[in-house]
């Protein structure tokens, strides 16, 4: 390098020191207003730090108000839950489920739940209770109770809630209920007497051991398969040495949840075509009756009618156990009912449980929700429900009630939550791949009485196999029609 431009750098660098010496004159060190940079400021990019400034100051967008009301209405108000279960214990199940509400909770709301299954007739006993002005904040029960509730003025059309902006249940979580429970969960189309809260599922429970004996590797998949099955077990006893000598093949229950699961398997409804009032005597479900009685007469089947008599049910799964039939209708939620003893390889029968099943193949099987309800209170109160509402229904509370109950769970995402329980609990887990078969219970105040009219209807149909089923369905049409009309008065 030449002597010049080494000059050149030396007069450049003597240059800038006495640039920065200048500059340290004009700020002295000693400041009591300095402050050293701090570390993490040096480290938090621009972006971040604007964010953070932000963030301390004041926000200018107000939040908003659930219902027309501040969220401090509810600080510290004291709500009355409703349920009926009658197996709880302090501290398990609804109870601690409520319990953790009441710890976490932002709003400091206290829960007080009050389980009414412990007395014979539960629903009669809240009856009583409503008739005396004596009615909780909010109520779990099941479906079929509710639009009378709502009739009578006990109860709140919950739209409002669910669609509110600050309060409500966002689309996307609406979106998470399984198909069909939420929107169809109405009367007149748009009135919410409830929302959903867990469901259990009218099945068809199945013997898979036994039908493999007798040379089904499958289950039946058309009305013909299920009358073919079912005569072979009836009839066929040579064939499956572990069987009963008086087994028959199906027992058929004329319970109003088994008959509409059927209806519906048949393509039929049960609703007039102008959408008041029931319609019995139709080609499908006159079909299904005579099914059922061609299944009896040809000793394929026999029947039980659960109804007033509840030891039915448990003798229901004592011949299901027993092996004296190869199928029965019933509840999922009786699943822990079933236990099938050793067969003549040593080991218990395999078992499973299967939709309805039409004579083209539907599938289908009712579903019966139990609800939420809120009851006419105060503004304060009945937002205060709502939110406790809101976290009964969250994935969360789904699943853990779900493993407690052995309910189904009204929302998807609880599932992920679900996956130990799962693997645990096979038969609990097949019944969730039937919930995309399932349809709702009707929410009609008639409901509750019509049921019982279709019971009965369907056991003399059953039990007389020489009666007209026109004449029959056509006198339930009749009886059917008159009590939509009473609770219209």
């Amino acid at each position: 390098m030449s002597q010049y431009n080494k000059k050149h750098q030396l007069l450049f660098i003597i240059i800038i020191l006495a640039l920065l010496a200048g500059s340290c004159d004009q700020i002295p060190m000693s400041d009591p207003g300095l402050q050293s940079t701090s570390v993490l400021v040096q480290t938090i990019p621009p972006a971040t730090l604007t964010a953070i400034s932000a963030a301390q100051e004041p926000s200018q967008t107000p939040v908003p108000e659930p219902m027309g009301l501040p969220w401090s209405s509810v600080e510290g108000l004291e709500l009355n839950f409703w349920y009926v279960w009658d197996l709880d214990q302090p501290d398990t199940g609804m109870n601690a489920i409520v319990d953790r509400f009441n710890q976490e909770n932002q709003w400091g709301i206290v829960v007080n739940p009050v389980d009414q299954g412990l007395v014979l007739d539960p629903l009669d006993s809240m009856e009583m209770a409503f008739e005396e002005g004596i009615v909780p904040h909010l109520l779990l029960s099941d479906a079929s109770t509710i639009a009378s509730w709502y009739q009578d003025g006990l109860t709140l059309d919950l739209t409002p809630f669910l669609d509110d902006p600050a309060a409500g249940i966002p689309v996307k979580d609406q979106n998470d209920y399984y198909s069909g429970l939420l929107d169809g969960f109405t009367i007149a189309g748009s009135i919410r007497p409830g929302i959903p809260f867990s469901q259990a599922i009218q099945v068809i429970y199945y013997n898979q051991s036994w039908a493999g004996e007798l040379g089904y590797s499958t289950p039946p998949n058309s009305g013909q398969d299920l009358e073919e099955q079912a005569c072979s077990a009836a009839g066929d006893r040579e064939l499956s040495a572990s069987s009963q000598v008086q087994a028959t093949g199906i027992l058929l229950s004329p319970e109003a949840a088994n008959i509409v699961s059927a209806a519906y398997a048949y393509n039929g409804s049960f609703f007039s075509l102008e959408g008041h009032g029931y319609l019995f005597n139709t080609p499908e479900i006159r079909q299904v009756a005579e099914d059922w009685q061609s299944l009896l007469r040809q000793g394929c089947g026999m029947t039980f009618y659960a109804y007033p008599d509840p030891m039915s049910s448990e003798l229901s799964f004592e011949y299901f156990n027993q092996r004296k039939t190869m199928m029965m209708l019933g509840s999922s939620q009786m699943m822990d009912y079933v236990d099938t003893g050793a067969n003549q390889t040593g080991r218990a029968d395999d078992w499973e449980m299967l939709p309805f099943i039409g004579p083209e193949g539907k599938k289908a099987v009712s579903s019966e929700i139990q609800s939420i309800v809120i009851f006419n209170t105060s503004s304060e109160e009945e937002l205060a429900s709502w939110l406790f509402l809101k976290y009964l229904t969250s994935p969360e509370v789904q699943a853990e009630w779900a493993q407690y109950s052995r309910y189904y769970p009204i929302r998807k995402s609880s599932l992920r939550l679900l996956r130990d329980f799962r693997t645990e609990n096979p038969h609990w887990s097949q019944g969730l791949n039937l919930l995309k078969y399932s349809i709702g219970i009707p929410l009609d105040p008639s409901w509750n009485t019509v049921k019982l009219s279709i019971g009965d209807a369907f056991e003399e149909i059953l039990i007389d196999g020489t009666l007209d089923v026109e004449d029959q369905l056509l006198a339930l049409d009749q009886l059917a029609a008159e009590l939509w009309e009473y609770t219209r008065e």
